[in-house]
């Protein structure tokens, strides 16, 4: 049985809450799956705080790669994409006790953390994989746009930020933003790509690529997507 750890965020200072999430001695990536700190830590935190540091971080977020290692920022990011913490991004972003504009804008400022730190390759598994934490609920069909509310804004706020991040000169950038579209289901993805492909000959053979090969599976949203024109 693990046991319990207890936190109180309340009082932290920015720079505090960084070393909260990645100050911390690294774990095997086996055992961080079975044994993480951020599998099994109850937060005591102000979420409309922590949702400011989260966007503080994420637009200024170079100095972490001179601050931390490699395998702690791994482990720090990770911690911000699961469940199980309450006071993670992926928790956050869905939270009703901020407004959906703060929350929005969470997701925005994470453009600037692809530009200023994933482009660098140097978080290697967590980089490819950013977008797929927060796109995969409409994969899996938790969220669905046809609901209409959030399920729907927050599409199209993701979408938004996938947008910017497919265009940066970094092949782990763009890989993980066409992961994330082809998980978040947003209808106008084709049209998008297709429209993109003629002013950008540097990234064409790789934009069709990715676009035909969704045409070729022929996935259930993208038949809903062609219902709506």
């Amino acid at each position: 049985m693990h046991k319990t750890l207890q936190a109180n965020l309340v009082p932290y200072t920015f720079n505090q809450f960084v070393d909260f999430l990645f100050a911390r001695d690294v774990q095997s990536e086996s055992a961080r799956r079975r044994d993480s700190w951020y599998f099994n830590t109850e937060v005591c935190f102000d979420p409309h705080r922590v949702c400011g540091y989260y966007v503080q971080l994420f637009r200024n977020s170079a100095f972490l790669l001179e601050r931390y290692s490699t395998a702690q920022l791994e482990q720090g990011f990770s911690a911000m994409t699961v469940r199980s913490l309450s006071c993670s991004v992926q928790q956050l972003i869905w939270s009703p006790e901020l407004p959906f504009m703060d929350r929005a804008e969470c997701v925005r400022s994470m453009v600037y953390l692809c530009r200023d730190v994933f482009q660098h390759d140097a978080i290697g598994v967590m980089a490819s994989m950013w977008w797929d934490s927060f796109c995969f609920a409409w994969e899996s069909g938790n969220r669905q746009r046809s609901r209409g509310g959030e399920d729907l804004l927050m599409q199209d706020v993701l979408f938004g930020a996938l947008s910017e991040v497919v265009l940066f000169d970094s092949s782990i950038c763009r890989a993980s933003a066409l992961h994330g579209l082809e998980h978040l289901h947003h209808p106008e993805t084709l049209a998008w790509i297709d429209g993109l492909i003629p002013s950008h000959p540097d990234i064409a053979e790789e934009l069709t690529e990715y676009a035909d090969g969704i045409r070729g599976r022929d996935p259930m949203w993208m038949r809903v997507a062609r219902a709506a024109d």
